[in-house]
């Protein structure tokens, strides 16, 4: 986000140094109330009441660099593309539906809200105007389906805000966590049923694991009834990649929010000792605080009380067997170059266990 926040202070602080100009009846007949400067413009209490955005002067449009618009709109504005050089565009509250929108024309776009605004399709993003945007806003309209193949072209996208739609399925999740800078995204959804169509290959694990760990950048999602067991590899495939691998997954997902209402994975012993050894790996101060290790449940046998995944606690209540506790060293055997016949005194441990068990 400090790119961001860098980049919107030097804007502010130039708009505040900047003599402003107050237009008395910038649009007649509407109770719009507008305020412009030499690199800014503002319409206030609007209430719906433009087609379009006003051409104050011929030359003011090349220097705007932001406009804010908010309940003001009732279609998409023809006049935009005049305001070539803006960097932040506020269009939230305003009535798009289904209309097209072009955004081709704003090649300079670094903040873009178009929350609340009927939207029912993402909008297509073209290379030219993914360049520099870093902040984008879709909250609170009427997407259905989130594609991450339209923000594939985002490379500096920072921070992507979809809550509040009514997201029934997520195709190409993949694509997010691949996105270069992209420090937050929010996915949480008006829709209680939300289905993640193509689980995440171990393929695609390993191309995200080599992005994430070329960088040191802070990443949080927030979802809500697609659960975390869904998009990691699912614990029987952890025999077939690297423990180093599992650690910079889950550390890097730290500070990410899995809530589950539905759709919630039992809690299984021969999983569940799995999962915690893997968290126990992943070097983080406060990792037993963190909202990954809160958010993150399975459904204990009662099918009502939901466990926290990470917690050992839940391993006891669960009343895992006492070979389930072992089970996870055979893991590490094989990830090392040593013989299999040095698991041959484990094995006749294991089965002495099981002896003294059945005895008493």
């Amino acid at each position: 986000m400090l790119k961001a926040h860098q980049s919107f202070l030097l804007i502010l602080l130039t708009i505040i140094a900047t003599k402003s100009y107050a237009i008395s009846s910038c649009i007649p007949n509407t109770p719009c109330q507008c305020y412009l400067t030499q690199y800014s413009l503002k319409l206030l209490n609007c209430s719906y009441a433009l087609s379009d955005l006003l051409i104050p002067d011929l030359k003011i449009p090349q220097n705007i660099t932001r406009i804010i618009a908010t309940n003001a709109l009732i279609r998409w504005p023809s006049q935009l593309c005049k305001y070539a050089n803006i960097q932040i565009l506020d269009l939230s509250g305003s009535y798009f539906n289904f209309q097209f929108i072009d955004l081709s024309c704003l090649t300079h776009l670094i903040h873009l809200n178009l929350s609340n605004t009927q939207l029912h399709e993402i909008p297509h993003f073209k290379n030219d105007v993914s360049n520099h945007l870093q902040i984008l806003d879709l909250s609170n309209n009427h997407l259905k389906t989130i594609d991450g193949i339209y923000f594939q072209s985002l490379n500096n996208l920072i921070s992507l805000f979809l809550q509040n739609n009514p997201i029934e399925s997520i195709v190409h999740l993949e694509v997010l966590f691949n996105l270069a800078n992209i420090e937050s995204i929010n996915l949480i959804s008006s829709n209680l049923d939300l289905t993640l169509k193509q689980p995440l290959t171990l393929n695609q694990w390993s191309d995200i694991v080599r992005t994430w760990n070329n960088t040191s950048k802070s990443f949080s999602i927030r979802m809500k009834n697609i659960p975390l067991q869904t998009i990691i590899p699912a614990a029987d495939k952890f025999q077939t990649i690297s423990i180093d691998t599992m650690k910079i997954i889950l550390k890097t997902l730290i500070n990410s929010t899995f809530m589950t209402m539905y759709n919630t994975p039992k809690c299984d012993c021969s999983n569940l000792r799995t999962y915690q050894r893997m968290f126990s790996f992943v070097d983080h101060q406060r990792k037993y605080s963190s909202s990954l290790f809160q958010s993150t449940t399975c459904l204990m046998s009662d099918r009502i009380t939901h466990a926290r995944l990470f917690d050992r606690r839940t391993y006891i209540d669960l009343r895992c067997p006492l070979l389930g506790r072992m089970s996870f060293f055979p893991l590490l055997a094989s990830s090392s170059t040593s013989s299999h016949y040095a698991l041959v005194p484990f094995v006749v441990f294991c089965l002495f266990l099981l002896w003294i068990e059945k005895k008493f």
